[in-house]
This record gives structure tokens, sequence and C-alpha cells, in this order.
């Protein structure tokens, strides 16, 4: 077993990611956006495959989220919201542009897990139903999903770039 240049640079990386957390990035959302870019064939087309479904994952959650609060936070509400939500994600995984599930699902939850534990930058003052508290939370982690796929395009850029010298060596 060998270490290449890659598995220093994803390593170095998830490092550096981590200093995120002194302003407040959820980091978890980060390495999340970043599996996505590499589970997704490691190029480009990754932020097309994943942006999509992403942005509706965190609409759909957001849509669930704001019910509950509305009906005073009543389990059977969430739960049919959920279930209504789930079925829109699940018929629309079988269009094109929404076909990945990875980004679609992991959106979905990193919302529910991110607004819940408070990893974003809240508001003092409470809106109704907390809606600009919740905006500002699907922001928040969706730029950290987006960072996170930015990472994966980096590593990538710079783990697999093969310098001229190298190039040169390997040749002989």
């Amino acid at each position: 077993m060998k270490i290449e240049r890659l598995d220093i640079v994803i390593a170095v990386l998830a490092g550096i990611s981590c200093l995120g957390g002194l302003i407040k990035i959820p980091v978890w959302a980060l390495f999340i956006g970043e599996t996505w870019y590499f589970t997704l064939g490691s190029n480009p087309e990754a932020f097309k495959k994943s942006i999509p479904p992403m942005i509706e994952g965190y609409i759909l959650a957001a849509i669930a989220i704001l019910a509950y609060a509305a009906s005073g936070f009543s389990m059977g509400v969430q739960v049919l919201t959920v279930i209504g939500t789930v079925i829109i994600l699940m018929l629309s995984l079988k269009t094109k542009m929404f076909a990945c599930s990875l980004a679609s699902f992991n959106s979905y939850s990193c919302l529910f897990a991110g607004y819940y534990a408070g990893y974003f930058p809240k508001l003092d003052v409470v809106s109704f139903l907390d809606w600009k508290n919740l905006v500002i939370a699907m922001l928040w982690i969706a730029l950290a999903n987006v960072i996170g796929l930015f990472c994966g395009w980096l590593c990538i850029r710079l783990g697999a770039s093969v310098t001229k010298e190298e190039k040169r060596i390997s040749e002989n």
C-alpha cells in the first residue's frame, strides 16, 4: 500500500477545512459536498449533477420544517409533511435534472441536522415560524456543501497534477 500525492492532498485539505469551524461553517456539510464530488466521478460534471438536487432537497426540507413549526410542533404534521416532501423528492429523481439522490437526500438531511443543531449564524430576533433563521441555515449549510464540491475539485486538481520533472522521469 503506497501513499500517493492525492492521499496527502485530500488529508491536508480536510485538515484545513476544519478552520471553517472558526467562522461557524459546518465542516461536516463541507465534507459531504466533497464526497459528492468524488462519488459523482471526480470531474466538473459533479457540480451539474449535484447542485440542482441539492437546492431541491433544501427547499423541501424547509417546507417540512416550516409546516412542523406552523402546526405547533405536531409530530403527526411532521410525519405527513416528510412523507409528502419525500414523495416529491422521489418523483423528481426520475428527471434528469434532479436524478442525483445522493445530493437531494443529503441536503434534505443536512438542513434538518444543521437547523435544529444551530450550525449557522443565527439572528437574535426570532421571526414568525423562525423562517428568517431557516433561510439563513439553508443558505449557510448549502454554501458549505458547495465549498465542499470545490474542495473535491481542488483535491483532484492538486493531487492528480504531474510536474514536468515527474513526467520526464516516468518517461525514461
